[in-house]
């Protein structure tokens, strides 16, 4: 009885540390309590499930089993695996069976101080480290397998990931533009593949090799926008980015189908719209725009990417070949569906159908003796059109039919621009701002029209659970004000800045408003909490975050 007891008490100390280290808490949104939950993968990035793996760390190691709070301790030194048998967990430590038939998940703690590593698992070329704690979680998509689901801070993760999708060369305001970016990709990702974790550590999502990866400079970036989002119409933006856009960005709805109906072009996204670096740059969707802008090489914040522009070529006899392959794999996209009996041997026609404002090809047609063929969005293009195996850098292309002079076959020839979707921001573009001496807010308000960058917005009720909250994050300019994005039956609340109580008064409150606090901030780390005063009815409520930078519709 007394064992029992114990038991229960251990096993609820355990719950409540679960449900304190897990949770992502609306009232306290920001970097310091926001946790992240990252799907690891192989080295090869190309499996999420598991079955047998180990874990390995330079300090003791405990793991847990979350259903039933018994625990197994790996000294230093010694390794903890676990399998999986049965829909079943097992765990060894040092190579001893430790536990047996766990429902979990399991949750790995190392020692204060001290990182996880995976057993063979290799990042950047070295032993792949992280910080937090590792969850063991069965998967929902294989009954005899599990995901590995590194649970940590925001701030972490993010050192993981920037250095990682950004070269630190690039310098500190390019870095800081993409911590931005990549803060609001983890909180708002465009898809979620798995529901075992929030995202996951590969280019499908966002590149997150862990702490061994770190760099000072991009280290300094996190820290330097700790707490600050991009926000339109005060809502987190989907902060899509990638490589080079060339000179031109594109418009989410002509690169991306629809997420929710999979329908291409998707639903427009307003802040993710079409620009060209250069203003006097026409829209490029008809044929001659596109061409001439593709084929040259004009001043752009792109040009030091080596894929600013690039050309592909085949010889006919190898394109067919090639498409006659890539066709089928593409099947589900090619209209009409494309099969083994439609192979061809005779290509007739190439004919771009529509273009995006950047000159992306959203449709192409292609005539063979069998018929016409239409295929249509930017990742399936690019995987349509492969040279040696490797899809094109970017659906950003012209083409051509010509006769080779020198050999007389007949040549297929692309010629294009950027490398990735070329939606949102462009990385080698950031680079290039940050070295003409922009700064993260104005490359961030280059790429993403429309938006301001602030905290993450929060609501506040006058119940007494969730009346007040406090937010940190970076003021560079120590300006700051504190908008309120709406409000009902909230006459007055506390404003504390720094743990110093203001004077402001709040006067008259509207549905919006902007309360400016700047003279009570400085440069650097703030902090502010907002209190509601707390009423019976609990009804009153209080939606709102602080704007660092407002938006900036002339950019």
């Amino acid at each position: 009885m007394e064992k029992t007891g114990l038991f229960m008490f251990k096993k609820i100390l355990f719950t409540i540390f679960i449900l304190i280290f897990c949770s992502i808490s609306t009232a306290f949104a920001y970097d310091a309590d926001t946790v992240i939950r990252v799907g690891i993968s192989n080295t090869s990035f190309s499996k999420y499930i598991f079955d047998d793996e180990q874990f390995y760390s330079d300090g003791e190691l405990v793991i847990t089993d979350a259903a039933t709070g018994e625990t197994a301790t790996a000294a230093v030194g010694e390794n903890i695996r676990v399998t999986m048998n049965d829909g079943l967990f097992r765990i060894y430590c040092g190579g001893l069976l430790k536990k047996t038939d766990l429902t979990g998940p399991l949750i790995i703690r190392p020692a204060s101080g001290h990182l996880i590593g995976v057993e063979n698992l290799k990042r950047a070329g070295k032993p792949a480290f992280y910080r937090g704690v590792i969850e063991l979680v069965k998967s929902q998509k294989k009954s005899n397998g599990y995901s590995i689901v590194n649970v940590l801070d925001l701030k972490n993760y993010l050192k993981g990931v920037v250095p990682n999708e950004m070269p630190v060369y690039f310098g500190l305001e390019a870095l800081k533009a993409q911590c931005v970016a990549a803060r609001n990709y983890a909180l708002r990702p465009r898809d979620k593949f798995y529901k075992e974790f929030d995202i996951c550590d590969s280019v499908a999502c966002q590149v997150y090799f862990g702490a061994k990866t770190e760099k000072p400079l991009s280290n300094q970036a996190v820290d330097e926008t700790d707490g600050l989002v991009a926000l339109y119409d005060n809502q987190l933006i989907l902060a899509l980015y990638s490589s080079t856009a060339g000179g031109y960005t594109e418009s989410y709805s002509y690169a991306f189908s629809d997420p929710s109906s999979g329908r291409f072009p998707a639903k427009d996204i307003p802040y993710l719209q079409a620009k060209p670096d250069n203003p006097d740059t026409p829209d490029l969707q008809n044929e001659e725009a596109a061409r001439a802008f593709y084929t040259s090489k004009p001043e752009t914040y792109d040009n030091n990417s080596s894929y600013f522009r690039w050309t592909r070529e085949w010889t006919v006899d190898e394109f067919i070949k090639m498409l006659n392959k890539t066709m089928k794999e593409q099947a589900g996209f090619v209209k009409p569906r494309f099969t083994d009996l439609d192979k061809f041997s005779h290509l007739k026609e190439i004919k771009i159908k529509e273009r995006g404002h950047s000159g992306k090809v959203m449709f192409v047609e292609i005539t063979t003796e069998n018929g016409l063929y239409t295929i249509g969005k930017e990742l399936t293009l690019r995987r349509l059109f492969k040279k040696d195996g490797k899809a094109l850098p970017s659906a950003n292309f012209v083409c051509d039919l010509y006769k080779d002079e020198v050999t007389g076959d007949m040549k297929v020839k692309f010629s294009g621009g950027g490398f990735g979707h070329g939606v949102g921001m462009s990385q080698f573009g950031a680079g290039k701002m940050s070295k003409l001496g922009k700064s993260f807010v104005e490359i961030l308000q280059h790429y993403y029209s429309g938006i301001s960058i602030g905290t993450i917005p929060f609501t506040l009720t006058s119940s007494y659970r969730n009346n007040h909250i406090t937010q940190s994050f970076m003021a560079p300019d120590a300006k700051a004000k504190l908008v309120i994005n709406d409000v009902r039956g909230v006459s007055d609340f506390s404003i504390i800045v720094n743990e110093k109580e203001t004077d402001i008064e709040i006067g008259k409150l509207f549905k919006k408003s902007k309360i400016d606090i700047s003279n009570y901030l400085r440069k650097g780390m703030n902090t502010v909490e907002i209190i509601v005063p707390v009423d019976y009815t609990g009804q009153k409520m209080l939606n709102a975050h602080i704007e660092i930078k407002e938006a900036d519709y002339a950019q």
